[in-house]
């Protein structure tokens, strides 16, 4: 889905690469043993994918690269990928943007949830964070990149009944929300994963959107077309 940017962070002006991006904020992450897999939410069960509801998805997940990615309205050039290791699940790209746009971004922080959650809920604040814009061609958009800090929260809510095929689980819900740091934060995302079955509702008022009747095509990511930096 789209990120909203505060119009002041669009100002800044493009890094043209990661080496200049600050040190990463201290946030404390739990360690291996100690806590929630958020894995046990994240990554679905392969026989609950493909879905359908508000627009086609599909799971993809590579166990070498620990990577999990989602092709979006059954277009193998629209997706979102995400990666772990024993400390965070990070943001790697943005490859679906509204309106079917071939434009993509990165973030250089990234950090997006702890890997074991053993709190009641987590936060995050990506306060040095910077966004790198792609156009299709892979070039750096200078007016759309920049400083891009953000914040993080994430909970667990036991037995939600979900509505839909998945029934009621234990759902993890990660809340996103950028901010411009000399004015107001932008709206607020909310993605749920259902333990099991995976990413199945995403939220930005007043958008709902869910993918949680199992079926549909079985699409995987074009991952080549990514841009690096």
């Amino acid at each position: 889905m789209r990120r909203l940017i505060p119009a002041a962070i669009l100002a800044i002006t493009v890094i043209g690469a990661a080496a200049c991006a600050r040190a990463p904020e201290s946030a404390t992450a739990p360690s291996p043993g100690h806590g929630v897999d958020v894995l046990d939410y994240l990554v679905g069960d392969a026989s609950l994918w493909p879905r359908v509801g508000s627009f086609s998805q599909n799971q993809f997940v590579d166990r070498d690269r620990q990577q999990v990615c989602w092709v979006k309205y059954a277009n193998a050039r629209r997706f979102e990928c995400w990666h772990w290791d024993d400390a965070y699940v990070y943001h790697d790209v943005d490859h679906a943007l509204d309106g079917d746009s071939p434009d993509s971004y990165h973030f250089t922080d990234g950090r997006w949830m702890p890997r074991y959650l053993d709190v009641g809920e987590w936060r995050l604040d990506a306060a040095g964070n910077r966004i790198v814009w792609f156009d299709a061609s892979c070039n750096v958009t200078p007016s759309r990149s920049g400083l891009f800090p953000y914040r993080q929260r994430v909970w667990i809510e036991k037995r939600r009944d979900t509505g839909t095929d998945l029934g009621i689980r234990d759902v993890l819900v990660l809340e996103y929300q950028p901010y411009d740091p000399v004015g107001s934060p932008g709206p607020a995302e909310q993605f749920s994963f259902a333990r099991g079955a995976g990413w199945y509702q995403w939220d930005r008022s007043p958008a709902h959107v869910v993918f949680s009747r199992v079926g549909g095509p079985s699409v995987l990511p074009r991952r080549e077309i990514v841009c690096s930096m």
